[in-house]
């Protein structure tokens, strides 16, 4: 999974080097529109992200894509994740900052640290990841930690060499111009090497180093909480289904890139299922929308899937025990200024 954030900021930046056109036909291909940048409190997939950039790299005919990606990639669009990291007080505590938050911005992923005698090789494993475009996010992967090391060494700053799980040849030669470091195959991780020297590196910055928040506060910081288990990446992936248009069991298996079966039955293994999980999900987001927005109900129950209004009228009555009507009525009484 890969925070929207991250995804959205892909979208721009794929703009940014094919032309839109391109760009749409890419996200269609994959069951995706432009509205998905709108949810920014959610995941898609990382087999979503890698199908678009690979859809993208052979439309364009550039098979380093990602890595091009990469090297444009604002690490500080993640916002509350990159102070967080960014701040730290020297290089060393900055990657473990990194470590330990990556949850919230790549579930199930991690930072991976090995050593050799003068150096400490940083990487990032994508348990499982072998779908089509994967390479493009590993070499995408080894820009954004770069990023990071170059905050406290300097703009200037290569690594000493890189580390690629595979490449052909004249990958290779080709991925060492993007680097601007040698670039050794076979590894685990995509990872950069670090002068273990250079991990005392203090920040350049020291009116921005404080305190590190604690994980809890940095998820809420950021809107998202961390998925641990099928159940709560369904629940993730439906609020990037509500702004796509489409809350059925095939966009989300879609998406997810499993069977319907696969999935009826690794949900069945947890206690529940997808119908419940929907449910729970149209449900939660409907009184969402009546409390904090003004959105016509006609239009709420079409974006709900609702084939009628007079359906999900029903249906918040027997959540709330009153109409949509006088349930936003009550809320907006009880949230006005003055009112507790």
């Amino acid at each position: 999974m890969v925070n929207i954030v991250e995804f959205a900021h892909a979208i721009e930046l794929l703009d940014s080097l094919a032309s839109r056109s391109v760009v749409d036909a890419a996200l269609e291909a994959n069951g995706l529109t432009r509205d998905v940048m709108s949810v920014r409190t959610s995941f898609v997939p990382y087999a979503t992200e890698a199908k678009l950039i690979e859809s993208v790299a052979r439309a364009v005919g550039d098979r380093h894509l990602g890595a091009r990606i990469g090297q444009l990639f604002d690490y500080r669009s993640y916002g509350a994740y990159s102070q967080f990291v960014l701040s730290a007080p020297d290089l060393a505590t900055a990657l473990e900052r990194g470590r330990r938050a990556l949850v919230l911005t790549h579930p199930a992923s991690r930072i991976v640290f090995s050593e050799t005698e003068n150096h400490v090789l940083v990487g990032r494993y994508s348990e499982g990841l072998s779908v089509v475009g994967h390479r493009h996010l590993d070499e995408g992967s080894i820009f954004v930690i770069g990023y990071v090391v170059r905050h406290f060494l300097g703009p200037d700053w290569h690594p000493d060499w890189v580390e690629v799980p595979d490449s052909g040849d004249k990958d290779i030669v080709a991925l060492e111009k993007i680097f601007g470091a040698p670039v050794r195959t076979g590894s685990l991780a995509p990872s950069i090497a670090i002068r273990r020297a250079d991990l005392l590196a203090v920040n350049p910055d020291p009116s921005t180093t404080r305190e590190p928040i604690s994980l809890d506060s940095l998820s809420r910081l950021m809107g998202v909480h961390p998925v641990h288990d099928l159940s709560e990446v369904v629940i993730s992936l439906l609020e990037t289904c509500y702004a796509i248009g489409d809350l059925s069991v095939g966009k989300v298996t879609e998406l997810l890139a499993i069977e319907e079966r696969s999935l009826q039955r690794a949900l069945r293994k947890e206690g529940t299922s997808f119908r419940r999980l929907r449910n729970c999900f149209i449900e939660r987001k409907a009184l969402s929308l009546l409390s904090e927005t003004d959105m016509p109900i006609e239009q709420m129950a079409k974006n709900l899937c609702y084939s009628e209004t007079k359906s999900f009228r029903r249906a918040v009555k027997s959540w709330t025990g009153v109409s949509p009507t006088a349930f936003r009525k009550s809320t907006g009484e009880r949230l006005a200024p003055g009112k507790t």
